[in-house]
C-alpha cells in the first residue's frame, strides 16, 4: 500500500498540481508585476515537507521501533507540519478583485494551491494511519487519526487568526505555549479558537473518511 501511494505516477501527478501552482504564480508576477501572493511557494514547501517527514518516518519505522528518539523526533516534526497541508484553504482570505488580473484568475491559481495541500495532506497521514493499524487494534488506531486531525484543526486556527507559524515552535515556544495553553485549559473564554477548530474537523475528519472508506479494505501486516 505504502508504495503504491508514493509510487512514481502518484509522485508525478503531485508534481504536476504543484507545477501548474508555481507557473500561476510566476504568469502572475511576470503579468502584473507584483508578488501580491509571495507566501503562495512557501505554503506549498511547507506542505510537501509534511509529506517527506510522514514518508521518512514510515521508512525508519521499518527499521527501528516507533519509540526510538529518531523515529519520535520524525513524528514531532511530521505533526508540527501536518496542518500547513490544509492551512492553505484559508489563503482563499487573500483573494479579492485587485484589478491587476481576473479574479476569477487568484481563484483557480489558489485552488491549485489547495488541491496541492489537501492531497500532500491526505496521503502523508494516510501513510500514518496505515502504521497505527500494524501496531494498534482499529478503534485505537482510528482515535490517534482524530486526534492528529484535532490537533491538525487547531494548529489551522493558530496559524489563521493568532498569526503563529510552523518556526515559531523553535524560535518562539514560550509564547506559542502560552496561547495554546490558554485556549485549551479556558476554551469558552475563546469561542473563535472552539469553532474554528471544530469547523475544520468535522471538514477534514469527514474528508479523509470518504477517502479511506473509498481506498478499503486495507489489509496490513500487523507487527
Amino acid at each position: 500500500m505504502e508504495s503504491r501511494l508514493l509510487s512514481k505516477r502518484v509522485l508525478g501527478s503531485l508534481g504536476l498540481i504543484s507545477g501548474l501552482t508555481l507557473v500561476m504564480f510566476a504568469f502572475r508576477i511576470l503579468v502584473t508585476g507584483t508578488d501580491r501572493y509571495w507566501f503562495i511557494p512557501q505554503n506549498l514547501a511547507l506542505a510537501w515537507l509534511a509529506l517527506l517527514f510522514g514518508w521518512l518516518l514510515v521508512t525508519e519505522l521499518k527499521k527501528d521501533r516507533w519509540l526510538s528518539w529518531q523515529n519520535l523526533s520524525l513524528s514531532v516534526l511530521w505533526l508540527v507540519f501536518l496542518p500547513n497541508t490544509w492551512y492553505v484553504l484559508t489563503d482563499f482570505l487573500h483573494v479579492f478583485s485587485s484589478g491587476e488580473i481576473s479574479q476569477i484568475y487568484d481563484i483557480a491559481m489558489m485552488m491549485t494551491l489547495v488541491v496541492s495541500g489537501f492531497v500532500l495532506g491526505f496521503i502523508s497521514l494516510y501513510l500514518i494511519h496505515l502504521e497505527f493499524l500494524k501496531r494498534w487494534p482499529q478503534r485505537f488506531a482510528h482515535g490517534a487519526v482524530a486526534a492528529v486531525l484535532l490537533i491538525s484543526s487547531f494548529g489551522i486556527y493558530l496559524g489563521r487568526d493568532l498569526r503563529w507559524n510552523t518556526w515559531d515552535v523553535i524560535s518562539h515556544p514560550e509564547g506559542l505555549l502560552i496561547n495554546v495553553s490558554d485556549r485549551v485549559i479556558n476554551p469558552l473564554e475563546h469561542p473563535r479558537a472552539v469553532t474554528v477548530t471544530v469547523l475544520f474537523f468535522v471538514l477534514l475528519t469527514t474528508l479523509y473518511g470518504a477517502i479511506w472508506l473509498a481506498g478499503g479494505p486495507h489489509k496490513v501486516k500487523r507487527k
